[in-house]
């Protein structure tokens, strides 16, 4: 009778800060073993790692799944499909979609439909808007709470965002008092409505350039990070802030990090992957990004943040739409959905970059998967790599090489904008609590096999 499950041999293996020549073996769910090369184990399936490597699998806590409301463009199952085939073992998503996620019936409607579809774990992060509704959805298990700055035609759903102070002060102390993150998209809305008039005034088209170019402005988001750091200090919330691709934002952010604010910093690859040539060639498919990694201040911001720890985790920012979609930013990008698919190239795009010394595999790997975990208060049982933690990994081909495509993916829209792109690196195999759901570029899981992530209250001491 066999001892293990699986035993992964001849590869090495990330753990701690470091890639250790160990062997792992799983049991049931869970990690249970990592042993030194040789030392033989009984298994049920023995896989040949040699010349790879095995990580954490990615914990994603910004994905925009659709469903339910808008799975013309994406569902759980397909959401799921490519986060495996990118290597992406757990997703969080948010609550903008139809009907919006603000109340505790709709949580639990949201969370069945995907119970019964995604085949990897899964969480949600519902609506803070609704103030009489935060402790009973707390109650009911969310992960978390999102509340968007920003305000407009969808995805920016008007009937989620809050920008008034007192109002999202008033929410940030009840959020705080259920110990769970509170995730903004900062923006200040009334500064680029402004910006956006003045530049209509000057005869400037309403499209998808025009648009980046604004929504871009560092004055849009410093201004709105300054007040909610200062609201974070007033209420005490487990802050946690997204699209940090601001030069001066970074550095207010690190300087609160510094003198011990309860912040946490996302950052989701458009804005340092994605430029204004991609924006000039594949047009709409690429905005809001376009002017960001022209700005070489703001570059160098951000790789630092990187390495410094000020930026605590990458969110993917998945959030599909069809290309037909997107197409209308051209004439009204104001009107317009935006947004891009991101699972299925996922890691080979950040591997891309370990080759051009831009990221360690340690600041991958701690943004990728250790701390999005810690935010979650679900530390080690996943984003670790140790007997007893979850069997969630990803096996990885440094070396190998491949020119991205739309071909095979497995997001609905059928499009990425990284088609084009030549990478080094892949996941060969994607691995979701000891069951094989992603290999050799294929998703082999079914669905249902996800489980739930509910959010874990942490208080202040």
């Amino acid at each position: 009778m066999a001892d293990y499950d699986v035993g992964f041999r001849g590869g090495r293996v990330f753990v701690g800060r470091d890639l250790l020549d160990v062997d792992l073996y799983t049991q049931g769910e869970s990690i249970a073993l990592l042993s030194q090369p040789g030392e033989r184990q009984n298994t049920k399936r023995t896989i040949d790692v040699t010349g790879r490597i095995i990580l954490p699998g990615i914990i994603d806590l910004h994905a925009h799944t659709r469903d339910p409301g808008y799975t013309h463009k994406e569902d759980f199952f397909t959401v799921s499909q490519a986060a495996a085939a990118g290597g992406v073992t757990t997703w969080v998503d948010m609550p903008n979609v139809e009907p919006p996620t603000t109340t505790v019936g709709l949580f639990e409607e949201k969370r069945a439909r995907a119970a019964q579809t995604s085949l990897v774990d899964f969480g949600h992060f519902a609506s803070g808007v609704n103030l009489e509704e935060i402790p009973k959805l707390a109650a009911a298990g969310v992960t978390g709470f999102k509340i968007f700055q920003v305000s407009g035609a969808y995805p920016h759903d008007p009937r989620l965002a809050l920008n008034d102070e007192g109002k999202l002060l008033e929410r940030f102390r009840e959020i705080a008092k259920t110990g769970l993150p509170c995730v903004v998209h900062p923006f200040n809305q009334s500064l680029f409505d402004f910006f956006s008039a003045q530049a209509f005034a000057q005869g400037k088209p309403r499209n998808h350039v025009t648009f980046a170019e604004i929504y871009t402005r560092e004055v849009v988001w410093e201004s709105a990070i300054t007040s909610l750091l200062s609201l974070q200090r007033e209420s005490g919330v487990r802050l946690h802030v997204v699209h940090t691709h601001s030069a001066r934002s970074l550095r207010l952010l690190r300087h609160a990090k510094s003198t011990g604010q309860n912040v946490t910093v996302e950052i989701d690859p458009k804005y340092f992957h994605l430029g204004k040539a991609d924006l000039e060639e594949k047009g709409p498919q690429v905005c809001p990004a376009g002017f960001v990694v022209e700005d070489k201040e703001r570059m160098e911001e951000i790789w630092r943040s990187f390495r410094d720890g000020t930026i605590d985790s990458i969110g993917s920012d998945h959030a599909p739409h069809t290309k037909e979609e997107v197409e209308k930013q051209r004439i009204d990008a104001w009107g317009a959905a935006m947004g891009n698919p991101q699972y299925d190239h996922y890691l080979s795009v950040f591997l891309n970059d370990m080759h051009q010394n831009k990221l360690s595999l340690v600041n991958l790997v701690c943004c990728f998967s250790e701390n999005p975990a810690r935010i979650l208060g679900i530390y080690p049982r996943k984003g670790a790599l140790l007997p007893g933690s979850d069997a969630d990994l990803v096996v990885v081909d440094f070396d190998r090489e491949r020119v991205l495509s739309n071909e095979g993916l497995y997001t609905k829209v059928q499009w990425s904008p990284y088609a084009g792109w030549k990478v080094k690196g892949m996941p060969v195999l994607t691995m979701v609590r000891g069951k094989i759901v992603a290999e050799n570029g294929k998703v082999v899981g079914g669905p249902g096999y996800g489980k739930y992530i509910a959010g874990v209250p942490q208080r202040l001491q």
